[in-house]
């Protein structure tokens, strides 16, 4: 993607956020704090850490070569992820272990597991085979090929943090087989690149 279209995506997403959001509102409070999208040349571009996603400019963005550090790692493994969204989110910031395969849909868009990275360099670990992974500070990182599918990612991720949450409550929630769950994955995934590859 030309970098200007990357500025100009980041710049209308916080309107695409706000259209998005409604239908996923009794699944918990999902913020985007910033959006990383890959850009030709071997690069990606992403906002400042501390802009406002409300009121962005053309002043509040850095590109990065990929070979800079782990957000450039994880477009570099990931040859069909051309988004990351770092996300606080209202449930998944309360999760502190890896949560096993609680839901379908879960295991066929996320990955077998959501794990937990203690910092930024176990991010590139933790979000392998994953399309979302939980970090110690509090934040998420969500990735996906598209916009929407990232940020589907992250809605998802908060909606099973929440269930895993409230089922510990119940006593704890009942796992999908680890080996199913995988199969579920890949049976989407397959399906899905097929779909894609349909629509082009």
């Amino acid at each position: 993607m030309e970098k200007e279209i990357a500025i100009n995506t980041i710049l209308g997403a916080h309107d695409f956020f706000l259209q998005q959001s409604a239908g996923y509102k009794s699944w918990g409070k999902v913020e985007v704090l910033q959006i990383a999208i890959r850009i030709e040349g071997n690069a990606y571009i992403i906002n400042n850490e501390n802009s406002d996603f409300s009121n962005l400019n053309k002043d509040d963005f850095q590109s990065n070569l990929l070979s800079e550090n782990w957000i450039g790692s994880i477009f570099l493994k990931r040859k069909n992820i051309n988004y990351i969204l770092i996300t606080k989110q209202e449930f998944a910031t309360q999760i502190k272990e890896e949560i096993p395969p609680i839901l379908d849909d879960q295991a066929q868009l996320l990955g077998v597991t959501i794990r937990v990275a203690k910092d930024n360099n176990g991010i590139v670990k933790a979000i392998k085979n994953r399309f979302a992974a939980v970090q110690q500070n509090g934040k998420s990182i969500c990735i996906g090929n598209t916009l929407e599918d990232a940020y589907v990612a992250a809605q998802l991720l908060e909606k099973t943090s929440k269930a895993f949450i409230e089922a510990k409550f119940l006593g704890g929630a009942k796992s999908i087989n680890k080996i199913e769950a995988w199969v579920m994955q890949q049976f989407y995934q397959f399906k899905y690149s097929k779909e894609a590859l349909k629509n082009k």
